[in-house]
């Protein structure tokens, strides 16, 4: 017999059992859903198969916020004034109840100890509780005594009951504000989460930082407000790291004048146009726009320059580290940052900080692409590749009052060198002019026993301090224009060949050398070359190209059997410019710069950089010198150059030592010295970085040992020693230029400037070596000052300074 089972008592059963209400409602909709099939109503069907999908189990996150306090500000007041002195400031009333919220974790274990299970002991103040009593006591400092009225006698009671009265204060706090996990049956009902502060959060307007008109003209007019309610923006605003969206960006406007006022710069008309308008970039203006929609603070653009700086980071890099970093943790609306919007941020800060310590504000046309504004940049503000912030930098590693006696003569040979031929034979020079090097050191020691030696090539002023400056060169470069002899920038940057001038005279023509014909598009050469222009396609083309570099690279410099042997000639680095035989036939590919040329402090303080365009020529830089250092009252003392000796030997073919002769001298590093010394009369004679002997006074210092013995040591740090230690059974040591040190660290950002355009290249390089410089000035300014304090300094400042710098070094000799 078969049981009838109707509806109502179906559903009756239902109830009886106890299901939630979410279960109870799929069994209805799995009750419809086969009534209707069975009748074949199909519409009253699918609707029940629509209500069926929407009660079935789903898998939700949970929020990880619960919503700020709802109570209202008469009950949350009226606590106030029945717990804490009348006097009580609206700072401190805040700093209780952010405390109070912001620490959910320690609330749940005060409330557990308040609730406790059998075997355990309620608490009223637990030890949590008084924790973060004894922690808001240090931080109200003299203002704690507000928390207590009159009636409490704050000053009778002793430490553990004034926490325990701040305790039962913010308990009572807590609970007002339902930050409290058990109801009052004391069951618990979901342990505290973090509060959600959307509710709380401020509302952030953009505006102009100036309160009056800047024109000196307008008299200190007041700015109006020029933004109509219909036009007012919104936008992003990264702000502390937080983002913010619907953000109001507003502009003023004088009356007088008609500048208008954004919240990172100016706008006026132009004097004698129609039309165009100047933009002033604000060097203390509180946000920057780096998108069409998107403000950040300066704390965010601070960012970026430091990380660059700091991890060699290019946009790309940064900009995944912010989004994995912040966007990902914070709900929003907002879309990722772009590599494009943290290279507009790198371009905007490093503009106001290069302009601000120049003293004046950049001022463009208005609307110009970033790629024009980096350009415009470079050449207002660049100074041709001098950093000005190490104008006038003093310090005790790259100056020294001048000396004119030497302290100590010794008999040695003029040749030898401090730190390397002590109680050693010095080699002798071999082939020409042997015989003079033997003179030069008979000379010395007969001086040695008869007077102390005058050091020749001193400044005319005696009272100026000595200076000395290092010079040298990293093989990197942007490219520039492919016609013979031509370093202009490209017309095209993606893929063109030529600058303006020589695109309009061969842009059209076969891009092989001395040829004429028409190009046959697509490709880059006439009908007579195509087979030339398919080749370098294949070889080149995107796929390859990788691999191609590569193996070329790895084939020329390491020579490995199994590579391929490419027969073209290489030029090493201080190698002269290739010969007119070795050259390309073709303008497929535009060339590079060969190197970016520095000059240097001792101390790692850049003075000026440049780009060689064939090579490092001592005829490019002796040019580079004369730029730099225009009159006799800049130039150094000493110049150190890794090929000083051929830089002084063509200043003497050209005549230009003639003038370099009356305030400067040319000397090379020690390996160079070492290695050169045996088969160079004029580097042995007249380059020696710091001879043994003291005949160079202000090249050399003396200083006592530890028996009182005098010795001779450098008196700048043109060489700073690193060494590697190995299970201590050998060490080596490798002798750098402080020029080299600072290209091995330009070096780190190769790979991000081989991608840049010249004017992008040419300004991200100088504004890096403008931080690096002021870093390295501030570095040394807090080392002196810790040194005239007497304190003992050298670990955390070792540390400090390799971290301004960039570079790992130790400075002691």
């Amino acid at each position: 017999m078969e049981t009838q089972i109707t509806f109502d008592s179906y559903i009756n059963q239902l109830k009886k059992t106890g299901i939630t209400l979410k279960i109870y409602l799929l069994h209805i909709c799995l009750v419809l859903w086969f009534i209707f099939s069975t009748i074949g109503h199909q519409s009253l069907s699918a609707l029940a198969m629509i209500l069926l999908i929407g009660v079935l189990p789903v898998v939700s996150a949970a929020p990880t916020h619960s919503p700020f306090s709802d109570i209202t500000f008469q009950e949350f007041s009226t606590f106030i004034e029945h717990n804490f002195s009348s006097g009580i400031s609206l700072a401190t009333v805040l700093v209780v109840l952010f405390t109070t919220t912001s620490n959910p974790d320690l609330l749940n274990l005060h409330a557990r100890q308040q609730n406790p299970l059998i075997g355990e002991t309620a608490q009223v103040v637990s030890g949590w509780m008084r924790a973060l009593a004894r922690a808001l006591e240090e931080k109200l400092d003299k203002n704690v005594d507000r928390l207590f009225k009159k009636s409490e006698q704050k000053p009778k009671l002793n430490v553990n009951q004034v926490q325990n009265a701040i305790g039962i204060k913010l308990d009572s706090l807590s609970k007002l504000l339902k930050l409290y996990p058990y109801d009052t049956h004391g069951q618990l009902q979901q342990p505290l989460k973090p509060l959600s502060e959307k509710d709380i959060e401020a509302v952030h307007v953009i505006c102009p930082a100036s309160m009056e008109c800047q024109t000196i003209t307008c008299s200190h007019r007041s700015i109006l407000l020029e933004t109509r309610d219909r036009d007012v923006p919104r936008v992003t605003l990264i702000k502390n790291m937080k983002i913010y969206t619907r953000v109001h960006v507003l502009s003023g406007k004088c009356p007088t004048c008609g500048t208008v006022y954004y919240g990172d710069h100016e706008s006026s008309q132009q004097n004698g146009t129609e039309g165009g308008r100047s933009k002033f970039y604000s060097n203390f203006a509180k946000y920057l726009k780096v998108g069409q929609s998107l403000w950040v603070d300066r704390i965010f653009s601070g960012a970026v320059i430091n990380g660059t700086y700091s991890f060699h980071a290019s946009s790309a890099s940064f900009a995944e580290f912010w989004n994995d970093t912040f966007w990902s943790t914070q709900e929003n609306n907002m879309r990722k940052i772009s590599r494009r919007q943290i290279w507009h941020t790198y371009v905007q800060e490093s503009i106001r900080r290069v302009a601000k310590f120049s003293g004046h504000s950049l001022e463009l046309l208005d609307e110009l692409p970033i790629e024009e504004v980096t350009k415009h940049a470079f050449l207002s503000l660049g100074e041709g590749g001098v950093i000005r912030s190490a104008e006038d930098h003093f310090c005790s590693e790259c100056t020294h009052v001048y000396k004119r006696v030497a302290d100590r003569i010794t008999a040695d040979d003029p040749a030898a060198l401090i730190g390397v031929d002590e109680n050693h034979p010095v080699p002798i020079l071999t082939g020409e002019n042997a015989a003079l090097a033997v003179q030069d050191a008979a000379r010395a020691r007969l001086n040695a026993e008869t007077a102390m030696d005058v050091d020749r090539s001193s400044s005319p002023l005696e009272e100026a301090p000595i200076k000395l400056v290092v010079l040298d060169g990293v093989v990197m470069g942007p490219t520039h224009c492919a016609y013979q002899d031509c370093a202009q920038d490209l017309a095209k940057a993606h893929r063109g060949v030529f600058c303006v001038q020589h695109d309009i005279l061969r842009g059209t023509l076969c891009r092989m050398h001395d040829c004429n014909g028409l190009k046959v598009p697509p490709s880059q050469t006439c009908v007579q070359h195509q087979n030339r222009w398919y080749q370098h396609a294949v070889r080149y083309g995107r796929q390859s190209l990788l691999g191609i570099r590569r193996m070329v690279r790895r084939s020329e410099e390491e020579r490995l059997p199994w590579l391929p042997t490419f027969n073209r000639p290489v030029q090493q680095h201080d190698d002269e410019p290739t010969n007119a035989t070795n050259r390309k036939d073709n303008y497929f590919v535009a060339p590079r710069f060969y190197c970016v040329e520095t000059i240097c402090a001792p101390c790692g303080a850049v003075i000026a950089w440049t780009l060689f365009d064939k090579s490092e020529s001592p005829t490019q830089i002796l040019g580079f010198l004369e730029a730099v250092y225009p009159t006799p009252e800049l130039r150094p003392n000493y110049i150190c150059i890794d090929k000083g000796c051929s830089v002084l030997r063509t200043a003497i073919s050209n005549g230009s030592w003639e003038i370099w002769k009356e305030t400067s001298r040319f000397i090379v590093d020690s390996y160079h010295y070492i290695n050169h010394r045996t088969s160079d009369y004029l580097c042995r004679k007249w380059c020696n970085p710091a001879p043994l002997n003291g005949s160079a006074p202000n090249l050399v210092v003396v200083e006592n040992d530890a028996n009182g013995n005098p010795h001779y040591k450098r008196a700048f740090n043109t060489q700073v020693c690193i060494t590697h230690f190995g299970l201590q059974l050998s060490i080596l040591t490798l002798f750098l230029q402080a020029c080299e040190q600072l290209n091995a660290w330009i070096g780190g950002f190769q790979p991000i400037l081989n991608r840049m355009t010249p004017n992008n290249f040419k300004w991200f390089l100088h504004s890096l070596l403008f931080i690096h410089t002021q870093r390295v000035i501030k570095a040394q300014k807090d080392k002196a000052r810790k040194k005239q304090e007497g304190g003992d300094d050298d670990d955390d400042d070792d540390d400090n300074e390799g971290d301004a710098e960039g570079i790992a070094i130790d400075r002691d000799e």
